[in-house]
């Protein structure tokens, strides 16, 4: 089963594994302070002796004990993720927040634990025939100061991932990925590079430069190409007002019907039909077929045109990776939200409930809101409606199968929330 995970998951993701990594190499550092303690001391005169050989044991154990469980954590936390990626459950949210809270808490921990221990080195193996010799003391400051400044550098990534992970999951707030990733991989970079002409460390110096290239890069990685919305606004607003002058001289008064696969003899076909009175019965699919290729349809009376968001909802299908005419109404609820507020970006928060026959969607902070404020008194907007709103309505009809109308759209003042209503019509058996 295929995964989907967001440029914006992808980033925390990537933290996150990067987490796991450097707890590893901290873990690694740590093993090779024990070394030199438990090998390269006793040639420095240290006597083995229970009474501070039991003291150290216990704290090395603890804190290998926790940098596994940093490690560990910090590995399940990306499964959560990528878990989350695919359900947008708020379990498996609140499980990446529980585990890096754990991780962070862990990594303090084993620094904590440290203190003891390099106490024990510098001080109580002194009483015990230990000798001070540069040759041993360089080593073990060496590493002492990379496990430090690792174990700091992941909770500094712990901290951040689960800020992201905090934010991403706020429908109000949206996070300009790239150059956060960017600033976060040339800071982490320049101060791995600081600590190293500080510690004369060549792995600190190498780790640093490319951070420090990585970020630089990342500042000209660009995910999509997008338009700015006033030339979107621009663009599409004469074509509406023109279809809606066009509506309004043929005196067509009928409600615009979205029309489900059925009624086409191509099924990927996004058609809506407008009846020339109100309340006019609605066709049969054969006599949709018979006319399909036609603008004005004689029999009954109206016009069959393509919707302004006809092209939008084939976005939808190739964003999602599937045509709507194979799936259903439940699998829209899971993944419009997804669609509107990660995959495409075109929406702050989008939610979507059904009651009965009634469909009603929230959009918040739309890149489609000047148009709709605009376009709110046109009658065509009361039946068409504009690009986003007829989108929806065109993707409703093939998920359900049914014909779709609009049946309320309003806007509030500033034009940053657009509250829809569509309705599920129950088409009347024909006679056998």
């Amino acid at each position: 089963m295929k995964i989907q995970i967001s440029f914006k998951q992808s980033i925390i993701l990537a933290l996150l594994l990067a987490g796991a990594v450097i707890n590893a190499l901290s873990l690694f550092f740590f093993t090779q302070l024990d070394h030199i303690v438990h090998g390269d001391l006793y040639r420095y005169g240290l006597q083995f002796n229970y009474e501070w050989a039991a003291q150290y044991w216990m704290y090395s154990g603890l804190i290998i004990s926790s940098l596994s469980i940093t490690l560990l954590v910090t590995g399940i936390s990306a499964v959560s993720l990528a878990v989350n990626a695919r359900t947008h459950g708020a379990s498996s949210r609140f499980v990446c927040y529980l585990l890096l809270l754990m991780g962070t808490v862990t990594s303090i921990f084993s620094a904590l634990l440290f203190t003891h221990l390099d106490y024990i080195v510098n001080n109580d193996l002194y009483r015990y025939g230990l000798q001070f010799s540069y040759e041993w003391a360089l080593q073990y400051w060496t590493y002492a100061r990379l496990m430090l400044g690792l174990i700091g550098l992941a909770s500094v990534i712990t901290v951040i991932s689960f800020m992201l992970i905090f934010l991403s999951a706020q429908a109000i707030i949206r996070i300009n990925q790239t150059k956060l990733i960017s600033s976060v991989l040339v800071a982490t970079g320049v101060a791995a590079l600081i600590l190293s002409i500080n510690y004369t460390s060549s792995i600190l110096a190498f780790i640093g430069l490319g951070l420090v290239f990585w970020g630089t890069i990342f500042i000209y990685i660009r995910p999509e190409e997008y338009t700015k919305r006033v030339l979107l606004d621009a663009t599409v607003s004469p074509l509406l007002a023109t279809l809606d002058q066009i509506m309004k001289e043929t005196n067509y008064e009928g409600k615009a019907v979205f029309l489900p696969p059925k009624y086409f003899l191509n099924p990927e076909a996004n058609k809506a039909y407008i009846p020339k009175q109100k309340d006019t019965k609605l066709p049969t699919p054969e006599q949709i077929q018979k006319q399909e290729t036609q603008l004005i349809i004689e029999n009954p009376q109206g016009i069959l045109l393509t919707p302004p968001g006809a092209e939008l909802t084939k976005l939808f299908e190739k964003t999602l990776e599937t045509s709507f005419t194979r799936i259903d109404l439940p699998y829209l609820q899971q993944n419009m939200p997804k669609l509107f507020i990660e995959d495409l970006e075109i929406a702050q928060n989008f939610e979507i409930e059904t009651e009965n026959d009634k469909v009603h969607v929230k959009i918040e902070n739309s890149t489609y809101q000047n148009l709709t404020k605009e376009a709110i008194n046109l009658s065509l907007y009361r039946g068409l409606g504009c690009p986003i709103s007829s989108a929806i309505a065109c993707a409703l009809a093939k998920a359900t199968g049914k014909p779709i109308t609009i049946e309320k759209e309003n806007t509030n003042e500033d034009g940053k929330i657009i509250e829809i209503e569509y309705r599920i019509v129950e088409e009347e058996q024909t006679p056998q």
